[in-house]
């Protein structure tokens, strides 16, 4: 009850005149409150596409049928929600990034916990194909979680891709780090639907260039061979064909760069995502 309580403490002390919820929980517990104080209410508790199963789908879905403006980070939530409103994608600041890259070898990496969701078995597997046709020099793995210590056991009992593999845990320099990366990887698992990814879009603003699994919402951010892949990540030859073409031709993988520096500044913007929500703001308070 105490979460209850202070939400209608606030709603007391401020009454406000639009309530911003940013997920199930905040959007559960300030329904009841806006209703009895009359506040309009912005749900942008749609940070997925496909996550929220059983009676979180449900209640997810009546709340955003009785909300008066829906925000959600991609197009493929609001379908997998069965709901509609704005899309306000999340956005990178393209200057944390150094526009230079340091040559030393040809670098991947995947930044993902090590979770149900994430697929780090699929990456080693790559990860071993691409060592065994000396295509890469160094495969970083960056993140935490509950199969960390397992993945890491197992790898370092791997004769073949042990000396190749580093595993960082989490880092707090992520622009530093990435500076020597060429090409990163996010694999997700067949039942998580991924939304919009920061770390694709951090690989995107530092000069990584990104191989992604298409689920979910990967295609809203990646044109496949323009600014990056979408890839079948049991593909093995497909995958390496990739690789190889980006180490033999310089030209084509800036252009890939490029590109991807562009969406960024373009697609992910701060800028253009506050200028919404003004509007939004001011359209609900209107309304």
């Amino acid at each position: 009850m105490e979460p209850f309580i202070s939400v209608f403490s606030a709603f007391e002390k401020f009454k406000p005149d639009i309530v911003h919820s940013y997920d199930l929980l905040s959007s559960m517990y300030t329904f009841i409150p806006s209703k009895i104080y009359n506040s309009k209410i912005l749900n942008a508790s749609i940070q997925d596409s496909g996550l929220d199963k059983g009676w979180h789908y449900k209640v997810k879905r009546y709340l955003l049928s009785v909300s008066d403006v829906n925000v959600s980070n991609s197009l493929k939530g609001f379908r997998y929600y069965k709901s509609n409103g704005e899309v306000l994608y999340n956005f990178i600041d393209p200057n944390r990034f150094s526009a230079e890259k340091c040559s030393n070898g040809f670098k991947i990496v995947m930044v993902a916990n090590f979770t149900d969701y994430k697929d780090y078995y699929s990456y080693f597997k790559i990860v071993r194909e691409l060592v065994k046709r000396n295509l890469i020099d160094k495969a970083y793995a960056v993140g935490s979680g509950k199969y960390f210590g397992k993945y890491k056991k197992d790898i370092e009992s791997d004769e073949i891709i042990s000396s190749k593999v580093i595993f960082t845990g989490n880092i707090s320099n992520v622009e530093e780090f990435l500076k020597s990366i060429n090409v990163g990887f996010l694999l997700s698992t067949e039942e998580y639907e991924e939304g919009v990814s920061n770390s694709v879009l951090e690989y995107m603003a530092s000069g990584v260039i990104p191989l992604v699994t298409d689920i979910g919402a990967s295609s809203e951010i990646i044109e496949s061979g323009k600014d990056g892949f979408l890839i079948d990540k049991n593909d093995l030859s497909g995958i390496v064909e990739i690789i190889e073409k980006l180490k033999a031709d310089d030209t084509y993988r800036e252009e890939l760069i490029e590109n991807g520096k562009r969406k960024i500044v373009e697609k992910f913007n701060l800028e253009k995502n506050i200028q919404k929500l003004e509007k939004l703001y001011i359209t609900i308070n209107n309304s």
